[in-house]
């Protein structure tokens, strides 16, 4: 089955002014809001999402947040509610980044809450997953990650579920993980989904690699079937390294079909 790629970047909280994330903004639709066969997002921090919607709301650029309470409105202070984002016509949310665990001590269960609530919503679920450490033991950790995550989740509310595989100790590395280890885990991501889903819901969900991506590295990350896009980190902050990185997983792509 043929899936169309996708790559995008999450800012974290790198680009905290709203002139600075505007102008990036901008610049990612100047140079990239023709491109028709690959999906592009930008995901900024919370304090800039509202400039940054209104930027791009006329063009073909997806944006959304890093982050949503498991509810959708109630006493959850200092929370970010789904109907904002909603409200800012956002199009995605990052959810389950390695961040969200071991800083702020997000559990499975309430991942799975953000998920269900987030395909309530109509929007699209970009959901981290990735083994701590290398191990023989890949296929088991990923395993126990995916079922509670999905828990509960009926397969055909799966069809917009970005999963990004980011292993968890190649994050924020100067190199990522091999690009054959790489396709190994993919391969079984995508064994995982199938076994708990069959294969038709499988072939629909976009599996991207986050962790180090870069230019350099980017044809021989997306040259496996199973791997949809990249998720870049801070790589993409110069928008040209981001447009190089979306032309050649395009150019992959298309030499792949």
């Amino acid at each position: 089955m043929k899936r169309k790629p996708i790559v995008g970047m999450s800012l974290k909280i790198y680009v905290n002014k709203m002139e600075q994330a505007v102008s990036m903004a901008k610049e990612v639709m100047e140079r990239m809001n023709t491109i028709k066969d690959v999906d592009v997002f930008l995901i900024p921090s919370m304090g800039t999402v509202y400039p940054v919607a209104k930027a791009l709301e006329e063009s073909n650029i997806l944006y959304g947040v890093q982050n949503i309470a498991p509810r959708e409105n109630g006493a959850m202070t200092g929370e970010f509610s789904i109907e904002s984002a909603v409200d800012l016509g956002c199009h995605l949310v990052e959810l389950g980044h390695a961040e969200r665990k071991s800083i702020f001590r997000e559990d499975y269960k309430m991942i799975n809450e953000k998920i269900g609530l987030t395909i309530e919503k109509g929007l699209m679920p970009i959901v981290c997953v990735g083994e701590t450490d290398k191990s023989p033991e890949r296929k088991k950790e990923l395993t126990g990650q995916i079922s509670q995550l999905l828990k509960g989740l009926e397969g055909e509310s799966l069809s917009d579920l970005v999963l990004a595989y980011e292993p968890e100790w190649a994050i924020g590395q100067e190199k990522p993980a091999e690009p054959e280890y790489v396709h190994g885990s993919m391969r079984i991501i995508r064994e995982i989904l199938t076994e708990l889903y069959g294969a038709a819901v499988s072939e629909r969900i976009r599996l991207i690699y986050g962790g180090s991506a870069n230019k350099e590295n980017a044809r021989k990350l997306v040259s496996s079937e199973d791997i949809d896009g990249l998720f870049i980190g801070r790589f993409g902050h110069d928008i040209a390294n981001f447009e190089e990185i979306v032309q050649k997983v395009r150019e992959t792509k298309e030499e792949k079909s």
